[in-house]
């Protein structure tokens, strides 16, 4: 998963693509990537879906 596409998972959910990020963990299920656990530096963690097709 690019950068970019992480900045606009955030923007989809409706948090800041500058928030303070700590880490991110990329889930995928069978080779395609499902959601993303996204860690902010507050201690926060919020899991982002990815858009189904």
């Amino acid at each position: 998963m690019k950068l970019s596409e992480l900045r606009a998972l955030l923007i989809a959910s409706g948090l800041k693509s500058t928030a303070e990020i700590d880490r991110f963990d990329v889930k995928r299920a069978a080779g395609a990537v499902i959601g993303v656990d996204v860690m902010f530096t507050d201690g926060t963690v919020t899991y982002l879906p990815t858009p189904t097709e």
